[in-house]
């Protein structure tokens, strides 16, 4: 698929019926699916936000025609290192029939433009070690950082 055929744009409210199953695609690609899948609440309140121009999380679409072909979800904070916002890239899901088509190219570019754009000075992001489809083009497009990523659930 030629990036032509294709754009990218802002989540719209009419999106959500289309960016549900996207949505879950991601979470059970992470095992977040079955038994532990996100409760709805969590799905409701996540559209709520990407809607919201009072939130620090923004939306994208990647859009053929009136089908999603991929999403990816930024998220804004501060830094004590910066002075400037950074954005991380939360989330990025294209549906399996895109996959390889240059959506997730686009929407990575998008990502950084729309963060540029609102004066980010930073975009990053996190995948499985083990994604090594994606990882291919992250290291195309971004410089691996050596972190090693600990977590408590509160």
């Amino acid at each position: 698929m030629a990036e032509a055929a294709f754009a990218i744009r802002p989540l719209q409210a009419g999106d959500h019926a289309d960016w549900l199953p996207l949505w879950r695609g991601y979470n059970a690609f992470y095992g977040r699916e079955g038994a532990t899948a996100l409760p709805e609440e969590v799905e409701r309140e996540t559209w709520r936000r990407l809607l919201s121009p009072a939130e620090p999380v923004h939306g994208l679409a990647a859009v053929a025609g009136d089908a999603l072909l991929g999403i990816a979800h930024l998220l804004y904070h501060r830094s004590t290192i910066q002075i400037q916002d950074a954005a991380y890239l939360q989330d990025l899901y294209v549906t399996p029939a895109a996959r390889g088509s240059g959506v997730a190219r686009a929407l990575l570019r998008a990502a950084a433009d729309r963060a540029r754009a609102d004066g980010a000075v930073v975009l990053y992001w996190r995948t499985a070690g083990d994604n090594h489809a994606a990882r291919r083009l992250y290291d195309q497009v971004a410089e691996l950082a050596d972190a090693v990523i600990y977590r408590q659930v509160l």
